[in-house]
Order: structure tokens, then C-alpha cells, then sequence
């Protein structure tokens, strides 16, 4: 479809009103006209259940774009007319809480001008003309406005964080360390919900996604409810109970029967990247498919792709037991590195060099309780372990890095290797999960522009000590030496995730989510990523 974005086909000329022989108008109540740009109304501000988008207008609606033209027709003399019409199938014009203008439509136009334009669809495109003809109806002048509204954006790690959540039981044998870790930190910027009200669903990362709809003056925030829990189960109701309202859209894309790859921390986006001498303002769209397959329903996949400004990728997370993106990389703000982050990816040749830097004889309570490891030496010494994570080395994570730079512009300068290995799940048919808690799956958190970056991290428990104080905590070597990784901004909080996370497969970044702050202008920053030609 051809797109009516003329600005970023021909600059200069949208700004301007055209006369009959395409001469520049030169007065300003035509030379002021201006792209609007808007969101789509997809919430739904009077809570019928309905899509804004598909109700007629809501009293209250603010998620309209305000238009004044009352200078053109303050100019039009007595015996002139001006005349406007809308082209734009997804687009409706509204004037004093009355439709005025639908697709095709050509009305007169005078007395109070201001209109309000609604948008019924994300990257809805369309214009609106004004012709102005003396009283033999000769044109006398001609201009148009071109209308879109923004796509939806996933957010990622280099936007502030407004409030993370977690799943809370505060009985025996709970998490509260893992809730009070969160709170501790965030105060406020922290919701906990009663996991029992939920069916002991703690993955509220795999139930829900956030993105951001936005335009000048306006935020609508979305959470896309997976398909993973869409038959009233576990955390199915999470997000209607919590999410929903104005400026607060819930949606599902799809009604598949889904498997791991539905679920969302096998969906993650980069901060910001150049590639290719391409600017991608809100980072890219990354996600995993197991043995060649992706998620049962593509259909928000398709929708993703089709937003155009994050252009999403394809991992192979084959050797995955649950097979999400989020098991073996994350990105961190740094502002001191040269593309403001770095990307951390688990590497098993780190982790073999940073076991072997240790006491053989250093015994390792958790991991003999619950793993049947019983001391460093039993860890280095298994060989079906060490060919097993050589493998993994060779065939996926190697391939996962190339891939990430290839995807992203990075260079090894813009990589962490973390320290890692993955053992086979009696569960899974000889597919893995990290031997040690994954310190990558960790939640990001940046409350405030230029201040620390908070990295919510699993307790790797690889020490004598399984106490979780900060005594303990001091001697545990995998933890100093993650630490030392780090860059200089990020202060990292350790959180025991064990029993409830760690040994069902999942770490913190699995068991929380992250509302955050949008923190570039599509409009400014991603025309040229919706053109044509993208």
C-alpha cells in the first residue's frame, strides 16, 4: 500500500499548502499545516469491555489528536468557500463530540475548527485536504496533512523503569526473600501480588509483555496477554485485575494452543542499535524457536513485524529445555561503553576457567542436596558434563553471538561472557537449564535518568555457606567474580531464587516484569523505518 507519508519520500513539501500549478503557497495559515500524528485508540477509557477504537466517542476520550485549523477558515472571505476531505480507511475526524469525517468524505468547512482525529488502527495512514475556491468555485489554494499513527513498541533495558511486579507467598517455605529483594530496592516502584489468588503461577514474565503506544502528548501503555494461560488458569487474569483502564490496553494476539516459545522471555528487544548504517531508535526484537519451530500462534509475531521499527530476529534455542531467549543473554546499561549497554551472554569456556581458578575441595551444600554435586572437583571432574556444555559452546552459543552481532551492529568490545554451564533435566528428554542459577536472567532496573542501574540477580549459592546473608554472600566466589564483570553503574542485588525459580527451571528475570518509561519519539526518531521501502 502506498504510503502518504510525502515527507519522507520528498522533504519539504508536506510542510506547505500546493496551488493549482504546484506553486509554493506562501501565506501562513497554509504554509503552518503539519503532520499529525497520534495513537491508536486502543484502550478503553469507559470500561464496556469494547476497544475504544470500536465504540463511537467516548465521553472522556483523550487519546485523540487535537487539529486547529481555524486560521484557514479565518482567512476565507464571504463569498469563498473551503471545503476539506479525508482519505484513510482506519481514521475518523470528530468536531464537537459529532463524527465529521470518515473515509472519502468532503464537507464544508467554517465557524469553530477544531477537530479531533481518532486513529482505529496502529501505523493507520491517511491525509486530509483542504481546497479553497472563490464563489465561480476556482481553486484558489490547495494544501494537505498527512495523518499516522505509531506503532507499537516493545520496551527494553535502556528505558527507566516506573514499577516492576512479582508473584508474593508469604508462608512457609515462601519467597519472601525474593519479594523482600525487590522491595528492599524499589520501595514504591514495586508491586507484589498473592501468588495463591493465581493458581501458584509465579511467571508473570512469560504471561505478559509490555509496550507503549505514543504521539505528541500522548501515552498509552499495552500489555499483551500471552496465550500460554488464555482458559482462566494461573496468571490468565493477572493482567485484567491489574492492567486495564484508561491509557492502559490489554490484548491477545492469537488463540493457539501455545508451547514454551508463546511465552515472553523467549521474546526480548535490544536498546538501541545502528546496523548496517540503519538506526533502529527502539532497539530490535529478538525471540527463540526450538528444533525449527517458533511459537504455536504466529500471529503476534506477524503483528510484530508488521510495526516495522524493531525488525525482529530468530535465535535457536534448541538445546533449551524451556527454550527462551532470556536463559543466556540480557543487555545492561552502560553509559561509559561506546553504544551506551552491553549484552551479557552465558559462555561454558568462562565457566570452566572460573571453576578452575577455585579449591577443588570447596563443597558445595546446595548443589549435593540437589544436584548430587558434592564439591568443585565433582563439577570439573564429570566429562559427560564437560562434553555436554563443549557441544553447547560450539553449536549454539558460539552461533548466538555471531548472530547477535551480525542482527545488531555489536562488536566483542560491546559483549560480556558470563560464566555458566547447563545439565540435562530428568524432565526434558536430554535438553538443558543452567547448572548454576542464570545470572543473565536478571531483572534491569533504572529508576531515574543518569542514576544507578539496579541488576536483580540469582544467588549462585556456589559456597560453603548456604546462608543468604550478606556474610555469606561476601565469600561466595561466583558472586565476586560476576561482580568484577559489571559495569561501573550497576549495583547488583542478590536474591534467593533457589527452590522457587531456580529448581523449577526459571530465575528472576522469569518470576518478574517491568513497566518502563518510553524514551525516543517514533515520529522523530523512525520514519524511516515505516517508509516503504522497509
Amino acid at each position: 500500500m502506498r504510503h502518504t507519508i510525502l515527507a519522507l519520500l520528498t522533504p519539504g513539501l508536506l510542510l506547505t499548502g500546493c496551488g493549482k500549478a504546484g506553486e509554493l503557497i506562501d501565506d501562513d495559515a497554509w504554509s503552518a499545516l503539519e503532520p499529525v500524528y497520534g495513537v491508536a485508540n486502543f484502550d478503553d477509557d469507559d470500561g464496556n469491555g469494547e476497544k475504544d477504537w470500536a465504540d463511537v466517542l467516548v465521553e472522556g476520550e483523550n487519546d485523540l489528536s487535537a487539529l486547529s485549523v481555524s486560521a484557514l477558515v479565518a482567512g476565507v472571505d464571504e463569498d469563498e468557500q473551503l471545503k476539506v476531505g479525508l482519505t484513510g480507511e482506519n481514521i475518523r475526524v470528530w468536531r464537537d463530540g459529532e463524527l465529521f469525517l470518515e473515509d472519502g468524505d468532503i464537507v464544508k468547512l467554517s465557524g469553530k475548527a477544531d477537530l479531533q482525529i481518532e486513529f482505529l488502527d496502529f501505523l493507520a495512514e491517511g491525509s486530509l485536504t483542504f481546497v479553497q475556491r472563490d464563489e465561480e468555485q476556482n481553486e484558489l489554494a490547495r494544501a494537505g496533512i498527512d495523518l499516522l499513527s505509531g506503532p507499537m513498541i516493545i520496551n527494553n533495558h535502556s528505558q527507566l523503569a516506573e514499577l516492576v511486579m512479582a508473584m508474593s507467598y508469604t508462608g512457609n517455605g515462601g519467597n519472601a526473600g525474593f519479594i523482600n529483594g525487590f522491595q528492599g530496592v524499589l520501595d514504591e516502584q514495586f508491586l507484589s501480588a498473592p501468588v495463591s489468588s493465581y493458581g501458584y503461577d509465579v511467571w508473570v514474565q512469560d504471561e505478559i509483555e509490555f509496550a507503549t503506544l505514543t504521539a505528541p502528548g500522548h501515552r498509552v501503555d499495552v500489555v499483551i496477554d500471552s496465550i500460554r494461560t488464555d482458559n482462566g488458569s494461573g496468571l490468565d487474569d493477572f493482567p485484567e485485575e491489574n492492567f486495564e483502564g484508561p491509557d492502559f490496553a490489554r490484548n491477545t494476539w492469537g488463540d493457539a494452543y501455545a508451547n514454551s516459545q508463546d511465552s515472553f522471555g523467549n521474546m526480548e528487544a535490544s536498546p538501541p542499535v545502528t546496523v548496517d548504517g540503519v538506526y533502529y531508535p527502539f532497539g530490535r526484537i529478538y525471540w527463540g524457536e526450538y528444533r525449527g519451530s517458533g511459537p504455536k500462534d504466529d500471529v503476534l509475531l506477524d503483528f510484530l513485524v508488521s510495526q516495522k521499527v524493531q525488525a525482529p530476529f530468530i535465535h535457536d534455542v534448541t538445546w533449551l529445555c524451556v527454550g527462551h531467549v532470556d536463559e543466556f543473554s540480557t543487555f545492561l546499561p552502560d553509559p561509559d561503553s561506546e553504544k551506551g549497554f552491553k549484552l551479557l551472554v552465558t559462555d561454558v569456556n568462562e565457566g570452566y576457567a572460573f571453576l578452575e581458578t577455585l579449591d577443588p575441595a570447596m563443597s558445595l551444600p546446595k548443589y549435593e542436596g540437589d544436584k548430587g554435586y558434592a564439591t568443585i572437583s565433582d563439577v570439573v571432574d564429570d566429562m559427560a558434563l564437560r562434553a555436554l556444555n563443549e557441544d553447547i559452546q560450539v553449536d549454539y552459543l558460539d552461533p548466538a553471538v555471531e548472530l547477535f552481532k551480525t542482527e545488531l551492529g555489536l562488536t566483542e568490545d560491546d559483549i560480556i561472557r558470563v560464566p555458566m554451564l547447563f545439565e540435562e533435566n530428568s524432565y526434558c528428554g536430554g535438553d538443558t537449564a543452567t547448572f548454576f542459577p542464570g545470572t543473565v536472567n536478571m531483572t534491569v532496573a533504572q529508576l531515574e535518568e543518569g542514576g544507578e542501574v539496579h541488576a536483580f540477580l540469582p544467588d549462585p549459592f556456589l559456597r560453603e555457606n548456604s546462608s543468604t546473608s550478606s556474610t555469606a554472600r561476601a565469600d561466595d566466589p561466583f558472586i565476586a567474580n560476576f561482580e568484577s564483570l559489571l559495569p561501573q553503574n550497576v549495583s547488583p542485588h542478590w536474591l534467593d531464587d533457589w527452590d522457587w525459580y531456580h529448581m523449577q527451571l526459571g530465575e528472576v528475570h522469569c518470576g518478574s516484569n517491568t513497566i518502563r518509561t518510553p524514551n525516543a519519539n517514533w515520529w522523530e526518531d523512525a520514519l524511516h523505518l515505516i517508509g516503504d521501502d522497509q
